[in-house]
């Protein structure tokens, strides 16, 4: 009876430290990988040539432009 109490508390013992070592290792790495936000539908700046997502593009004259000053040289142009 010693001796299954014994055995017993060994696996309990590795049940524990298993535990602490998971929870541990939970807490250093991100339960989930890191994706990357999916950028959508990319327009090209006519000006520059950069690729920027539809939804943050500024739009002028049925074109899309990464920052104001591409817009500007645009509509100068």
């Amino acid at each position: 009876m010693r001796f299954l109490l014994r055995v017993l508390g060994v696996f309990l013992a590795i049940y524990a430290a298993l535990t602490v070592l998971r929870s541990l290792l939970a807490a250093i790495s991100p339960a989930r990988p890191i994706r990357p936000a999916s950028a959508g539908h990319l327009v090209k700046d006519p000006v520059c040539g950069t690729y920027v997502p539809e939804g943050s593009a500024l739009k002028a004259e049925n074109q899309f432009f990464c920052s104001e000053e591409c817009r500007q040289k645009f509509i100068k142009s």
